[in-house]
């Protein structure tokens, strides 16, 4: 026993100690609302234009990691941004003003601006728009908003940098995805698919970042889209992974955390799907319900590894970038798979893109997964040359067996599209990241990971892909599974090559950070349309009103736990005091003859409705105020609040507040 117990001294004794002195990193996190006008604007994800917001489920955020490495004073910003997609006008108005705000070692290659891909947040921010199928709108005011919440994150955790540990460490995701098109991962080579045990990866991979030995936050990777909010809704949501941060960022207040940001990023979720019945429901009663369940199992994964020791990451930041002319990217004879060089295509939309996927509600009558070539219509391509334009025989030829819908980087004066795009790995001590803006298929991530480890081997250990990052640019495919147009195959844009382009670019950027040597210097850089772009104003966000004042159906007198709380009362439209209007709904609760805010529209369990509707000749605008409580709830007196911004006849926009009726919650049952 004696023994045993000094064997024990003896190891903690030997083992390294992390001290601030012997800190690798310099590190912060930080969170800022980016929440876009929840009225009246076009949702970007489903391409629907009947799907315009009437409210909110959950307001959007900006989370941010900055890292220093101490040695070499190089930095690294990593943002997941709770938006559908990010322009590469974000990054680059955001780069800019990191450099001549902050510090000129901020760039392209390491300020990482990630998408969590919900579907159910407002469009009109991308440039490319006048074409768009996910919007046709730009409005320059939720797109600022947007860029100054993305600076603002980095900043304050640039500024707030401390010595820090860093620590990655894996957990299984249990049931939180599924393969939504299994015809087409079956595509690819069978001995291939025997090297893996599953036809998604459902392993998360996190890093952890502590200071003065306390966790302040964390990101982690995961691939699954946030489609369990279908395009039913018309609340905007952050979905299922920003159900995993609030629940992330609650436990942690609760641990006395105030400060922790838990950044759940978007990874290779092209063709993995959180509706587990493949039919655009499950697991849940509804969406919402489903939404919560698919985040808190991410949650619960994250949590594990968390608590885990995790390994600590000890080398330090190294980088490198690219921009890449895609619609025309030659392949090598090593990487094209057919012998000889091939190219990347101008980009273009298949039958199959506009079919959607079966397995999320699918899309227009006219199409179904599976279209190529020989499945083209006369009179859809007719119809097509009249939206847009046709293609070119050798687009045809260069896409097929895409049966070309759309040809988006054909159109004159400009493609409708970025054909320029970025592309980046980054390492921070053995922690590789991928750096992508598509939408990555399981396998075609398996590809790219490999090939990246090739080369890198023991330089990196633990490897991520970042998708939807720096900018958005569809699908990525393997080959085999481009062949079978399949949703994502109709919406690999560039072509069968797309992925060999990227594994052959890869491979370089691989090199260069495995010898420190320079990337070969490009002028090439994505167009700049600022000049172009036609920026409307917010919808209804100059309706003129009297003071909205009254209470139309209040609260009742008491609930019990787990009750649903409404409240209905006069507003004017929410835009019009868009975005300065912090919260339209709290939660307040009685404390010591004073009320508290403990809930917010920021909370997935709220909602509130706007509706105008006209009553005897009258226009009425209300909100209704949801809150659904649950058996954490504390018994107690509470009452909803509605705060909003209107516009007198006299042209002076005038803050207002609606207080329902105060009510008691008590324990179930009582």
């Amino acid at each position: 026993m004696q023994f045993r117990i000094l064997s024990i001294v003896l190891l903690c004794f030997s083992l390294p100690v992390w001290s601030e002195e012997s800190s690798v990193y310099l590190a912060a996190m930080a969170k800022k609302d980016i929440t876009g006008p929840s009225v009246g604007v076009m949702f970007w994800g489903y391409a629907r234009e009947d799907q315009t917001g009437v409210g909110i489920h959950t307001r959007q955020f900006a989370r941010s990691l900055v890292v220093r490495d101490q040695s070499s004073k190089k930095l690294l910003a990593y943002v997941t941004a709770e938006v559908g997609g990010i322009p590469f006008e974000i990054q680059r108005d955001v780069v800019k003003r990191l450099q001549t705000e902050l510090d000129p070692g901020f760039g392209y290659g390491n300020v990482l601006i990630n998408a969590s891909h919900t579907h159910s947040g407002p469009a009109g921010h991308f440039h490319y728009s006048e074409v768009s199928f996910y919007s046709k709108e730009f409005y320059s005011e939720s797109y600022a908003v947007l860029r100054d919440g993305i600076f603002e994150s980095i900043k304050e955790a640039y500024l707030k940098m401390k010595p820090a540990e860093l620590t990655v460490g894996k957990a299984f995701v249990g049931e939180a995805g599924i393969n939504r098109s299994l015809s087409a991962y079956l595509a690819n080579p069978e001995n291939e698919r025997k090297q893996y045990s599953d036809n998604i990866d459902r392993e998360m991979l996190q890093l952890t970042v502590s200071v003065a030995g306390s966790p302040i936050g964390l990101v982690n990777w995961y691939g699954v889209h946030p489609t369990n909010i279908t395009f039913d809704n018309r609340l905007i949501s952050s979905d299922n992974k920003g159900i995993a941060s609030l629940l992330s960022e609650s436990e942690a207040k609760k641990q006395g955390l105030k400060d922790f940001v838990a950044i759940f990023a978007q990874a290779n979720e092209g063709d993995v799907s959180p509706n587990l019945n493949l039919d655009n429901t499950g697991p849940g009663k509804d969406i919402y319900d489903s939404s919560f369940i698919i985040g808190k199992r991410q949650f619960l994964a994250s949590q594990e590894i968390l608590k885990s020791a995790g390994k600590r990451l000890s080398g330090g930041i190294s980088f490198t970038q690219r921009f890449i002319d895609m619609s025309k990217h030659p392949v090598s004879s090593e990487f094209s798979g057919t012998g000889k060089t091939e190219t990347t295509c101008p980009s273009a939309y298949g039958y199959s893109f506009a079919a959607g996927s079966t397995e999320e509600g699918g899309g227009h009558f006219l199409f179904h997964e599976g279209m190529t070539n020989k499945n083209r219509r006369f009179y859809i391509d007719w119809i097509a040359k009249f939206m847009i334009q046709s293609p070119s025989e050798e687009l045809r030829e260069c896409q097929n067996p895409k049966a070309v819908l759309f040809p988006m980087g054909e159109t004159k004066p400009l493609p409708s599209l970025p054909q320029i795009l970025p592309y980046g790995l980054a390492l921070v001590g053995d922690l590789t990241i991928l750096v992508m803006p598509h939408e990555v298929t399981t396998m075609s991530s398996r590809r790219l990971k490999k090939e990246v480890q090739s080369v890198l081997k023991d330089k990196s250990s633990e490897i991520v892909l970042s998708g939807l990052t720096n900018d958005f640019s569809g699908y990525i495919t393997t080959p085999e599974e481009y062949s079978t147009q399949n949703y994502e195959g109709g919406h690999t844009l560039h072509g069968p090559q797309s992925l060999n382009a990227l594994r052959q670019e890869f491979h370089k950027m691989s090199l260069e950070l495995k010898t420190g040597s320079q990337p070969t210097s490009s002028s090439l850089m994505p167009l700049d349309l600022s000049d172009r772009v036609h920026s409307l104003k917010i919808p209804s966000s100059d309706s003129v009103t009297v003071k909205p004042e009254a209470v139309i159906q209040p609260s009742a007198e008491s609930y019990k736990k787990g009750d649903v709380v409404t409240c209905r009362v006069e507003s004017a439209n929410p835009n019009v005091g868009y975005p300065k209007v912090a919260s339209y709904f709290w939660v307040e609760t009685e404390e010591k003859a004073s009320w508290k805010p403990v809930r917010s529209d920021a909370d997935f369990d709220t909602k509130f409705f706007y509706q105008k509707r006209g009553l005897w000749g009258k226009s009425e605008q209300s909100v209704e105020l949801v809150w659904e409580t649950n058996s954490e709830t504390k018994p107690g007196e509470y009452r909803l609040v509605h705060e909003g911004i209107y516009l007198g006849k006299d042209g002076v926009r005038s803050p207002y507040r609606i207080e329902c009726p105060s009510f008691r919650i008590a324990e179930s049952g009582k």
